[in-house]
């Protein structure tokens, strides 16, 4: 039987909160990576409004070579007192996290 479902590319007509609007219809989001809801949370977007405005839309390049920002730095160092720990290090997505520490260990 088939089921005549594509599920790619699926257009979300609202914010990316835990209920989202697709196709009109209010859908709770069971595939976002917003595991905390934070995404639209109102201090969240007015620090991105502010991130913005100091450093523009993005690095412009890689962490490695000159995509390391002062609020980077003070995100590590803060999540390093959080957890304890001697460092930590922040990427950018779940895909780069794989990357970089399955490599590492490998």
């Amino acid at each position: 039987m088939a089921v005549e479902l594509y599920p790619y590319f699926r257009i979300i007509e609202s914010a990316q909160d835990p209920e989202v609007i697709m196709d009109g219809k209010k859908m709770i989001m069971v595939g976002s990576n917003n595991y905390l809801g934070l995404t639209n949370h109102p201090k969240v977007k007015e620090a991105s409004i502010e991130a913005v405005k100091k450093y523009g839309t993005g690095c412009a390049g890689s962490r490695f070579l000159n995509g390391t920002l002062d609020i980077h730095v003070k995100l590590e160092e803060k999540l390093t007192r959080f957890i304890r720990k001697e460092d930590a290090l922040v990427f950018s997505t779940g895909f780069q996290v794989n990357l970089g520490v399955i490599s590492a260990l490998t």
